[in-house]
């Protein structure tokens, strides 16, 4: 009855969420402090809940399905034209948009090591020839030379930068090379997390000028929407009008389109929370390498943290979550070979709970 494909591809598992941690453990959801998802921990601005409550008020109606308005805003900020944008219900769409678009069967595609488990899980759905890109033997670096001779003849690479769960940034004349050395495959650059990093590697601008540049973002992190679900896509003026073609025609919501556009309009609130994050993505660094864990340099919102010889995932986990702390067990992840966890950054005071929580549950391992 279902295509044989669909019997090997594993559900995604979105993790523990805090309505879980309440049920099981007795912990109150709102002393829960979830920091797995890379979610922004810090609410929208007055004006976003504004611009949320005055859509509501029309969901009765379909918005209108070529979002031009929010295309523009998107390109204004971006710094590229409204014609060479394409927009979907979050990043992951256009993740399944742009296999669905230059996928046939068994062509080849190329996926580093650990990242995003969904770039494999659309590439098998088009029946594609998945070959995996190992990272961990080099820091997690993805290095131009690796892919260009990993992507020869390959019809679709992704290159998360920054990349999930590692944080690693690659530089835009890393990225551009490639492009150049491989102009017959298309380059997915998966920028979710991009503004946490130095925006000076994006290469969204550069997606305008060339054919097999693909860049995708994301409302859900950076601008903390994560709950209705934005995202978009840069590319040529031709890849972005089919992209558009093919996706769904309502794909994002009045209200989070009226979201997005208004978080627009506030980056100086953004700016601000950026800083804290990066203030705090520094501080939590400092205090896990203090508590004997090996701590990945980040460019994003979390950190991939690897436990001492001896220190189980699993186990600490499941103490964190009785202290009413949710992180993510990595251990296990395509690509990762040893025990790891990835932390969300959180406020000041989150930071310091999960801090103190994983000292206590460390110290308890040990007896």
């Amino acid at each position: 009855m279902f295509r044989p494909v669909i019997r090997l591809v594993e559900p995604y598992d979105a993790g523990v969420f805090p309505e879980d941690v309440t049920r099981k453990y007795g912990v109150p959801k709102e002393k829960v402090v979830n920091v797995a998802s890379n979610e922004l921990p810090y609410p929208p601005p007055e004006a976003v809940v504004a611009a949320v409550s005055k859509a509501a008020v029309a969901a009765n109606r379909y918005p209108k399905p070529d979002y031009q308005e929010l295309k523009e805003s998107i390109g204004e900020y971006v710094g590229v034209p409204s014609e060479n944008i394409a927009v979907g219900c979050g990043a992951s769409e256009l993740i399944d948009v742009v296999c669905k678009v230059f996928l046939e069967a068994f062509d080849r595609v190329v996926v580093p090591v650990p990242s995003y488990s969904m770039y494999v899980f659309f590439a098998m759905l088009r029946d594609a020839s998945v070959e995996l890109l190992e990272t961990e033997g080099c820091n997690f670096e993805l290095r131009a030379e690796d892919i260009i001779r990993r992507g020869e003849g390959a019809k679709l690479l992704f290159l998360p930068s920054p990349n999930n769960p590692t944080g690693f940034q690659m530089r835009r004349s890393e990225i551009l090379s490639v492009a150049e050395a491989l102009p017959s495959s298309i380059i997915v650059v998966d920028e979710a997390y991009v503004e946490f990093g130095d925006l000076r590697e994006s290469v969204a601008e550069d997606a305008t000028g060339l054919d097999n540049l693909v860049v995708l973002r994301s409302f859900s992190k950076f601008f903390g929407l994560a709950g209705l679900r934005v995202g978009c896509a840069v590319a040529s003026k031709e890849v972005a009008a089919t992209l558009e073609k093919i996706r769904l025609p309502f794909c994002i919501s009045g209200v989070a389109a009226a979201a997005a556009k208004a978080a627009l309009e506030n980056l100086e609130y953004y700016q601000e929370m950026k800083e804290k994050i990066i203030k705090e993505r520094a501080f939590l660094e400092s205090k896990l390498k203090e508590l004997g864990l090996k701590v990945f340099p980040s460019a994003a919102n979390f950190l991939l943290a690897r436990l001492p010889e001896g220190v189980s995932a699993k186990t600490l986990t499941e103490a964190l979550l009785r202290a009413g702390v949710i992180v993510r067990d990595v251990s296990g992840v395509l690509g990762l070979s040893r025990e790891c966890l990835r932390v969300t950054v959180g406020t000041a005071e989150e930071n310091r709970r999960i801090c103190e929580c994983i000292k206590t549950s460390l110290e308890e391992n040990r007896r």
